[in-house]
This record gives structure tokens, C-alpha cells and sequence, in this order.
């Protein structure tokens, strides 16, 4: 048996770790898989085909309930406020952690404790005394761009990096150099087997198409709003289907007589994204990595002053201020719509998977 704590911030942290557990149930047998998450994540993970896992014993819960980001007109407001309504958040789940590692209902002792970018896990497994994984891609945090309470955020840094060094192995879904008990694998994304053409005629994508999608959270409508306006100016322009991939109620004023269809919150969003000719999204990093694997062209605009989606969104070309010229890059994009570029960086989620299949063997 082994524990798999996933981060319920955004849906990044549990699509990368499905792609592991997929892997995982080809390379180990009998393991049995204890998920504790919450929210959006616990909902897309309870929609997933159960066959996807077949060969795992996979129990998942709904437990975390972390803050809410701040966020108006795509900007991050009161980072701060966040922050220390992060901490409590920490510190709720760390005892929450503690609780579920003494359940005898689990018997966990010396049992592996696999995270995924929830360090409220690894400390209570360090205090417990127990082998630990972590999947993280942040190595450090810049969210509190005051000078006067920056400290704050470098005193949660330092105990962060102590946790890091803590743990037996820690994964990075990038590409870099590893160092001490730090591996680098590569981006991890769902592995797809069905042909780009079958899911074109499964999804009825016939002419060139569009996907908006921004996650399960309301932080990304007004990059959609912006977006149907200007795919409204565009539409006698272009010849191209929108597919909107968005779970709420949306109402958009001047976008009267333009169709498209919402396919709300799906377990395969990654299908669509290899289906799709064009992509526009926030600068989520499993976006992102998607969009790369998959070779389908991306418009990726972040939430400004997210530091993480701003680093992502310019390394692609990209920033918060390219809202302001979006028709024009959206116009570029659909003048050029066809050409894609698939990378040649493997896969991670074989070399994760392996990893954590090796712990869970010894």
C-alpha cells in the first residue's frame, strides 16, 4: 500500500499524476493506492474511466479544501491575504495528514508517501519517519512582491527547501540537470494512443478548430470573454469551429449569433488539445506541457502577477499585457493554422512511474 498526496490547486497536479498511474499499472502488480485530494481534482479524478486503473487498487477521497486565489481581470489580487490563508491551509492538512497516516484503517508504517507538490504531506511524513516521494516543479516561491513582507515568503522557502532535502527522491516534471536527490524527468503528460484523425472524426471536428480551455476553476473568464468577442470580428474572416471547454454558467455580452459548443468539465481535455488545431488557455503548466507533447499550436496568457504562469507564458512568448493586442496574435495564429511542431523530449511519466515502482518493489 502506498499514499499519493495530490495538490487540489488547479488540475495540473492530478492530470500529471493519472499519467503516472497509468504508466505505473503496467509495471507494477497488486499495488494498492491510497489518493487523497479535493475539489475540482477529486471531481475530474472521480470521472475518469475506472479502466484506466484496472490494475491498481486505487482509493481515492475528497479531503483537501484549500484557499481560493484572489482574481479580478485576470490580475492576482491580495497575494498576501493568500498567503496566509495558505498557511492555515497548511496547517490544517498536515494535521489532516497525520490523522490519515495513524488510521489503523491503513496501516501505514513504513508504507511509501508519494506527493505531488503538497508539502504539508511530507512534512508529517517526516516527522512519522516515513519514505517519501515528491513531484514538484516548484523549487521556490515569488508571490509577495512587497519588500516589507517578503520575509515571510523567505522563511516559507527556506522550510520548503528543507523539506525537499528531506525526501528520498524528488521527481521534476522539466528538463534539467539532477543534482543531489533531485531528478529531472522531463514534462508528464497523459500518453495517448488513439490516432489524431480517429479523434478528429470521434470529437466531429471537421473543419479547423479552436479549443478554449482554462482549467476547472473561474479564474480564466476573461481570457474567454475577450476570446469569444474577438473569434465573433473574426468569424467571416476565418473558416474554423470554437470548442470552449468551461464548467460555469458564462454570459457574453456582443457575441450574439456566433455558435460554438461547450463541452464543460472532461475527464480528457488532453484529447481534445492533440485534436484541436489551435489552443488558447491561461499559462498552466499542464497546458502548456500538452500543447508541446501533443504538437498543437498555443496562445497561452497568464494571470498576472501568478509568478509561476508568468514565468511559463515567457518562455512561450508570451504575457498578461498580450491581452491588450490579442485579436492581432489570435489573426496570426488562424493565418497559420495547420502547421504543428510535436517535441522530441520523451515523456516523463515512464521515468516517474519507474521510480516510484522501484520504492514500491523494495
Amino acid at each position: 500500500m502506498a499514499f499519493f498526496f495530490t495538490s487540489p490547486i488547479g488540475l495540473g497536479h492530478i492530470a500529471r499524476d493519472i499519467a503516472i498511474l497509468e504508466k505505473l499499472a503496467n509495471l507494477s502488480s497488486n499495488v494498492s493506492m491510497n489518493l487523497i485530494t479535493g475539489l475540482k481534482a477529486y471531481e475530474f479524478l472521480s470521472i475518469y474511466p475506472k479502466e484506466q486503473f484496472d490494475k491498481i487498487n486505487l482509493q481515492y477521497y475528497d479531503l483537501y479544501k484549500p484557499p481560493k486565489f484572489f482574481i479580478s481581470n485576470g490580475m492576482l489580487k491580495n497575494n498576501l491575504v493568500w498567503l496566509f490563508l495558505y498557511l492555515s491551509y497548511y496547517r490544517s492538512s498536515k494535521k489532516l495528514a497525520e490523522n490519515v497516516l495513524n488510521s489503523p484503517k491503513f496501516e501505514t508504517k513504513d508504507k511509501l508517501i508519494i506527493s505531488d507538490e503538497d508539502f504539508a504531506s511530507i512534512s508529517a511524513a517526516e516527522d512519522l519517519k516515513r519514505p517519501k516521494l515528491l513531484i514538484t516543479d516548484i523549487l521556490h516561491t515569488n508571490f509577495v512582491k512587497s519588500r516589507v513582507f517578503s520575509g515571510v515568503e523567505r522563511l516559507l522557502n527556506d522550510s520548503m527547501y528543507r523539506l525537499i532535502q528531506s525526501c528520498n527522491s524528488v521527481i521534476v516534471p522539466e528538463l534539467g540537470n539532477n543534482k543531489d536527490n533531485i531528478i529531472y524527468v522531463g514534462p508528464i503528460v497523459r500518453e495517448i494512443l488513439t490516432s489524431r484523425d480517429e479523434l478528429r472524426r470521434r470529437f466531429s471536428f471537421h473543419r479547423k478548430t479552436i479549443l478554449i480551455t482554462t482549467g476547472g476553476t473561474h479564474a480564466g473568464s476573461y481570457l474567454i470573454k475577450n476570446v469569444l468577442r474577438i473569434l465573433t470580428n473574426l468569424n467571416n474572416k476565418f473558416d474554423f469551429d470554437l470548442i470552449l471547454s468551461y464548467p460555469y454558467d458564462l454570459r457574453v455580452t456582443g457575441i450574439e449569433g456566433f455558435n460554438f459548443d461547450n463541452i464543460g468539465f472532461v475527464h480528457n481535455i488532453h484529447e481534445y488539445i492533440y485534436a484541436a488545431d489551435l489552443v488558447i488557455s491561461l499559462a498552466g503548466k499542464s497546458t502548456i506541457d500538452e500543447c508541446n507533447m501533443y504538437g498543437t499550436p498555443g496562445i497561452f496568457i497568464p494571470i498576472k502577477d501568478h509568478f509561476e504562469q508568468e514565468e511559463r507564458a515567457m518562455k512561450c512568448g508570451f504575457s498578461y499585457d498580450d491581452i491588450n493586442r490579442l485579436e492581432g496574435i489570435i489573426e496570426e495564429y488562424l493565418s497559420n493554422i495547420g502547421v504543428r511542431k510535436k517535441s522530441q523530449v520523451k515523456n516523463g511519466a515512464t521515468q516517474a512511474a519507474r521510480m516510484i515502482s522501484e520504492y514500491l518493489n523494495e
